[in-house]
């Protein structure tokens, strides 16, 4: 038997860390960088993460993201890793000049607007007890 049961919904959860960068629109892109939401689950049963943030600010903007990770991709030494595959929200091509920074967006301004698509994949699990803890 390994390290826990095979009833994984008793191991301690984990979460991911991720980095990722957007793809180039209106001549700029975007980084984001994160931790997903942890979650119960092993290398080999399916399991998936939430992840959401907001991309580096860039040309006077910056985009919100939500997601939902691929399943569980299961690695040689036993661990796994998830791939993030989304599309941001939208901000405007040209940012609002508001001081001490602040980002406006309303769906009803008649302001042309861009998306980024964002592909990647999680890396090292964080979270986790050590082991014997």
């Amino acid at each position: 038997m390994g390290l826990y049961p095979s009833d994984w919904a008793k191991c301690p959860p984990h979460a991911h860390a991720y980095k990722a960068r957007t793809d180039v629109t209106e001549e700029h892109y975007h980084l984001i960088e994160g931790i997903s939401q942890p979650v119960n689950g092993s290398s080999t049963d399916q399991h998936t993460h939430y992840y959401r943030g907001i991309t580096s600010f860039e040309r006077g903007h910056f985009h919100r993201y939500y997601g939902i990770t691929g399943p569980a991709i299961p690695r040689v030494d036993g661990t796994h890793y998830h791939e993030i595959e989304e599309v941001t929200y939208s901000a405007y091509n040209d940012s609002v000049p508001i001081p001490y920074g602040g980002v406006v967006f309303s769906p009803d301004e008649e302001r042309p607007t861009h998306t980024h698509r964002l592909k990647g994949k999680t890396y090292e699990v964080v979270g986790n007890e050590p082991l014997g803890w």
